[in-house]
């Protein structure tokens, strides 16, 4: 029987049959292990031995027992791989890199809710800004504001004075020129009176007195008595710490506005006199229904008249006046829609 021809690699290391010494059976390759398995044996087995050791006598054995080894530890790494499958078989236990916990959320803390936002707490109101000498420092909207309504209220004061000054000022171009403007702006209101200050003060009571002609429920008219309406004003000024401007003034100024411009037959002298006239008719209007619960869509005409006593002078002057009451009376009025309050 005829033997295989030797490997070139097992020439080149010696190893053949003709060599001395027995043949490594482990030097590479598939070998069989005890339990009839097949390890497969690195091919640098061999030079894993310490260089100028011999090899033992058993050699053959030696070599069986080694590749057996190595077979069951090869084989408890793949069943340690099996049970951990979170561990690569090449690493061990206590050489596993740890991996950062930012990096693996945790359970617990995925589940926990959010804290909610604490709320911002309120921020106290500012002071007004001063500057260094303690003055109030106002925005630029706000101080805007502010010179808009001054810059309003001093032109209205201006316009106030200058028709005012024009009315009382002796006659002058301005004045002639716009004198409807401005007795349309004086009358009745603001008109002025310096009768206080002149040598001879005002020295009579004038009363004003109204009637009303008035149609029945058969259609006839009724003609009612005087009534006085400067005395409706005197009972509330007497007593009265404060009166009010109307109880004082309202029907005291309207007749002397109206005695002012009508002539001596109770004519207008102008565009005035039928200013007046609309004026005290609508002010006897209105005192009768307060105080004489007059129906004023009831009325079809008024007349109204004055009553002049003279004031008698204090014992010591040494001057008599003849008590006379005068009375002047004006035409009937009719009584319109625009004249009932």
């Amino acid at each position: 029987m005829q033997r295989d021809p030797e490997p070139p690699e097992r020439r080149s290391r010696g190893q053949g049959p003709d060599a001395d010494g027995p043949v490594d059976d482990t030097a590479g390759g598939p070998q069989p292990d005890d339990a009839g398995g097949v390890v497969d044996v690195p091919a640098d087995a061999s030079a894993a031995q310490p260089q100028g050791t011999e090899p033992s006598a058993s050699g053959e054995d030696a070599g069986t027992s080694d590749a057996a080894a190595a077979g069951n530890e090869r084989a408890a790494d793949a069943e340690s791989a099996t049970e951990r499958p979170d561990e690569r078989p090449d690493e061990r236990p206590d050489e596993r890199r740890e991996i950062p916990a930012a990096k693996v959320p945790h359970t617990a803390q995925a589940q926990a809710p959010a804290p909610a936002p604490a709320a911002a707490p309120s921020a106290p109101p500012q002071p007004p800004r001063r500057d260094a000498g303690g003055n109030l420092v106002l925005s630029t909207s706000s101080a805007a504001v502010l010179i808009g309504v001054l810059a309003l209220l001093a032109s209205g004061v201006m316009v106030h004075l200058g028709m005012v000054f024009l009315h009382v000022a002796p006659t002058n171009t301005v004045s002639r020129q716009y004198d409807d403007a401005i007795d349309g702006y004086i009358y009745p209101e603001f008109e002025q009176n310096w009768k206080l200050f002149a040598p001879n003060p005002l020295q009579h009571n004038i009363a004003v007195h109204a009637r009303v002609e008035t149609r029945g429920p058969s259609g006839e008219r009724e003609r009612g008595g005087w009534v006085d309406l400067t005395a409706f004003d005197a009972e509330n000024i007497r007593g009265n710490l404060l009166p009010s401007h109307t109880a004082q003034n309202e029907l005291r100024r309207a007749w002397d506005f109206f005695s002012g411009s009508h002539d001596a037959q109770n004519e207008p002298t102008g565009p005035r006199g039928l200013l007046s006239e609309a004026y005290v008719k609508r002010i006897a209007m209105l005192r009768l229904a307060e105080h004489r619960g007059l129906d004023p869509s009831t009325v079809q005409r008024i007349q109204l008249r004055s009553a002049t006593t003279p004031v008698q002078p204090p014992p010591w002057s040494g001057e008599t006046v003849k008590e006379e009451t005068k009375y002047r009376t004006l035409h009937w009025w009719p009584v319109t829609g625009a004249d009932v309050p």
